[in-house]
């Protein structure tokens, strides 16, 4: 709308929020592409604070993908435009990004003198917040320069705030880690696991994620200088753990060094999975930097192009006002057309990238959920199919196993014919998991009454076993019929573990457009609410919902019912 009704301010304003709303979706390189947009169009018509807002964002963002060089360039083409205009609270955070960049680079004095200024900054905004916030920062700068004691004194400083804990808690949990991680190094012997512990507590209460992954990182070099090598690892274990799940590279980087240091079992893969996840992480930051580079040049030149266009203009206006004025006004305009559909065919090819890289990992997001379906499918597979058969046969053998009249001799031979059978399965699952369960030469009912005939014997029950003839069995897919085998199979083996009946009813039934299954027991039945978390009824659940069905499961001192609907179309 601001487009079609040439609105810069707004369509500013919406490449402002379109910026935002990439960075709070890790989309880097497209965040900073429409901050830039969003920094020419105000500077453009003149609000050059809201450009100077914009530059900020964007050198934050360099900063983050260590585009250190760029991020500095950016900070200061914001800073000279925030300082005339009295706007601390700006120049707050350009002074902090760049105290904050040369501390990573180890200038440790650039880096001082900068927080610093934004100390200033807070002072004349009265914000005794930000005050502790570049307390800590400076804290950090002396930590890293090996100078603990000036660190100590900073962060308890900063801890003196009034009412920390409760304006700013994040802030002041920090600022206890950091305070006893400097004493740790400032004096290894000095009792500091009641700090760290106290942090910790702090942060998981508030589930400050990356905060409780620096925390164990700290309290596992705590343990190491205290030899309890079996505490560091626990604590550098779970960091590595909780930094992958929330995809904190820079600290799940730091806690695979740390393990490879202490588990000297394990040092080869931990020293092999940092170099891949480093080197993938330094491709990405890598072509993020490049992207960054592409969208500065472009405007650049967009703009140096615009500035040459416009004095060609004036010059061809002044120095041909009389004779060739229509001509080169004519050339100028057709000149100018050119220009800018070249320009407009450049960001229709940006845009279609953008997409084409979109789908790339959308493509990469549905190929990982096909594998973990495919991991669930073979997970149930092999405990609803081949763990129910190999109950039953060896429920079967211990019951035959001091017997040796001529009839158990031949009842072994055909259970040991039968684990041969579970083999084959076993094969025929690694093969192929979508064959047909079903053959030709066996049809559903009979498949299903062989199981059910050794079950009986197993599980020493009496079956009722009721089909309607209108069922067309060989019709049904075998998606259908091997789910409800698979079914039949699971909460059979639950009567014979659990529920101590000795009688089950099994009844299939054709209704108008979908085939009812009722399994029920006499059995001593089970809490439906405490115990549907087994793997057995997950299966049967996800079963259930495969076929695209409904199921009600209902268990008491009577026994338990299972009632499954399946539609038929």
């Amino acid at each position: 709308m601001a487009i079609e009704l040439k609105d810069s301010s707004n369509l500013a304003s919406s490449y402002w929020d379109l910026g935002s709303f990439y960075v709070d979706n890790e989309m880097v390189d497209s965040a900073y592409f429409h901050y830039n947009k969003a920094s020419v169009l105000y500077s453009k018509i003149g609000k050059d604070f809201n450009s100077a807002r914009m530059l900020l964002n964007m050198a934050i963002l360099q900063k983050n993908v260590k585009d250190y060089t760029g991020s500095e360039t950016t900070t200061a083409k914001a800073i000279e435009i925030i300082k005339p205009l009295g706007e601390h609270r700006q120049l707050y955070i350009g002074y902090n990004n760049l105290g904050i960049l040369f501390n990573q680079l180890g200038e440790y004095d650039k880096a001082l003198l900068y927080h610093k200024k934004a100390m200033e900054s807070a002072q004349d905004l009265s914000d005794p917040i930000l005050q502790a916030n570049t307390l800590n920062n400076l804290g950090v700068v002396y930590e890293n320069d090996g100078k603990y004691d000036k660190a100590i004194e900073i962060y308890r400083q900063a801890l003196a705030v009034d009412s920390l804990f409760q304006k700013q808690t994040r802030l002041y949990a920090m600022l206890h880690d950091n305070l006893a991680y400097s004493q740790m190094k400032a004096n290894p012997q000095k009792e500091v696991e009641p700090l760290f512990m106290y942090a910790l507590n702090i942060r998981d209460s508030i589930h400050h994620q990356a905060g409780i992954v620096i925390n164990k990182l700290h309290l596992s070099e705590y343990y190491l200088d205290r030899r309890d090598t079996a505490k560091a690892i626990k604590f550098a274990s779970e960091a590595k753990k909780l930094a992958r799940e929330t995809r904190n590279f820079r600290d799940l980087l730091e806690s695979m060094l740390l393990l490879s240091e202490m588990d000297t079992l394990r040092s080869n893969q931990y020293l092999s999975d940092y170099i891949q996840i480093n080197d993938s992480l330094q491709r990405e930051e890598r072509a993020i930097r490049n992207k960054f580079a592409r969208i500065r040049f472009e405007t650049d030149e967009f703009i140096a192009r615009n500035e040459y266009l416009n004095k060609e203009m004036k010059f061809i206006y002044a120095g041909s006002v009389a004779v060739l004025g229509v001509i080169l006004l004519v050339f100028v305009n057709v000149y100018q057309r050119n220009r800018n559909k070249q320009l407009k065919l450049e960001q229709d090819q940006q845009i279609s990238n953008e997409e084409i890289y979109n789908l790339l990992l959308v493509q990469q997001n549905k190929l990982e959920e096909g594998r973990h379906r495919e991991k669930n499918r073979i997970s149930k597979e092999l405990h609803d199919g081949i763990l129910g058969k190999l109950f039953g046969v060896r429920f079967m053998l211990e019951s035959l196993h001091d017997k040796t009249d001529r009839q158990s001799i031949e009842a072994k031979k055909k259970y040991i014919n039968d684990l041969r059978m579970i083999e084959e399965e076993v094969r025929n699952i690694s093969h192929d998991l979508e064959s047909d369960f079903f053959t030709q030469k066996e049809s559903f009912l009979e498949i299903l009454s062989d199981y059910l005939n050794n079950q009986q014997k197993a599980g020493h029950f009496e079956l009722d076993f009721r089909n309607d003839e209108n069922i067309e069995w060989d019709k049904l897919s075998s998606k259908i019929k091997i789910n409800l085998f698979r079914i039949v199979q699971e909460a059979v083996n639950n009567v014979i573990k659990y529920a101590g009946a000795d009688q089950i009813f099994l009844s299939f039934q054709k209704r108008k457009d979908s085939l009812e299954m009722k399994i029920q027991d006499n059995g001593k039945g089970f809490d439906i609410t405490r115990n549907t978390r087994g793997i057995g009824i997950k299966n049967m659940k996800s079963r259930v919902k495969n076929l695209k069905g409904a199921w009600k499961i209902s268990s008491g001192s009577e026994g338990t019912t299972i009632t499954v609907n399946v539609p038929l179309k």
